[in-house]
């Protein structure tokens, strides 16, 4: 069998490090072509650098997807350079330290929701609008947050990973008619030290530990590929070895 992405164009925001890059990594072996996004200029180099061992082409950009004249100039240089994309993955996020309505601050909340919704959104407005205008059956991923549905005492954060789940919904249904699927990732605790492994955790129940950023890009692989997931659409794929399963109960019974 083909790369399950041979010569499919693919755009990730936010893909200097860690979820981001490992999607990008994981696609480029799966044959497709990889356009980026990044605030950071040396991420961004250190990217394009390991993709050269890869055969695919591979561009990034320095934007700022919480801006739209950066997300009007990212998609006509696209546009420019007649490049087409048929995969979408909004990866970029941030958060805050604000945890409680005490330490309610707007300007936080404004941050995170032009970062986290409003960019993302705009940005999806223009590339699927390019998708239907050239018949393209493309995907669209967001990465979400199990904390759209568990408590994490980052209430802006949690709030606008809920927001995405709804979204993922909606547009799943708007897009259908267009051949163009719309799904989710919702990773739970992501990490590993700077040897590749992952870190000990123990309120995670599968393998007591984090989860290495890997296994969210080849989640994305199976999302975008046809092979896997043509019939899939409006799904968030929770991947989190469980942790969401913990509760205080679990404390009174433990596991073995």
């Amino acid at each position: 069998m083909d790369n399950l992405l041979s010569g499919k164009n693919v755009l990730i925001t936010g893909a200097g490090r860690n979820i981001g890059k490992s999607i990008a990594i994981e696609m480029a072996k799966e044959g497709a072509n990889i356009f980026f996004t990044d605030i950071d200029k040396e991420r961004c180099a250190q990217l394009k650098q390991e993709l050269k061992g890869y055969p695919v082409v591979s561009k990034g950009f320095i934007s700022d997807v919480s801006r739209a004249e950066d997300v009007d100039s990212l998609c006509n240089s696209l546009s420019q350079d007649r490049i087409k994309i048929d995969i979408l993955v909004n990866n970029v996020g941030i958060h805050f330290g604000g945890r409680t309505i005490k330490d309610l601050d707007l300007k936080e909340w404004n941050r995170v929701f032009d970062t986290n919704v409003f960019g993302p959104m705009y940005l999806t407005k223009r590339i699927s609008k390019t998708m239907i205008d050239n018949h393209i059956s493309g995907s669209i991923i967001f990465i979400t947050s199990i904390h759209q549905w568990t408590i994490r005492r980052f209430l802006s954060y949690s709030a606008s990973k809920a927001t995405l789940g709804m979204i993922v919904k909606e547009l799943a249904l708007e897009l259908a008619p267009y051949a163009i699927t719309v799904n989710g990732i919702a990773p739970g605790y992501i990490d590993e030290d700077k040897n590749g492994n992952p870190i000990p955790h123990k309120y995670t129940p599968l393998h007591k530990s984090s989860i290495n950023p890997c296994y969210i890009g080849r989640a994305a692989v199976y999302l975008s590929s046809g092979f896997f997931s043509r019939f899939t659409t409006g799904t968030v794929l929770k991947i989190d070895a469980g942790l969401s399963l913990y509760n205080h109960l679990v404390d009174q019974i433990p596991l073995e």
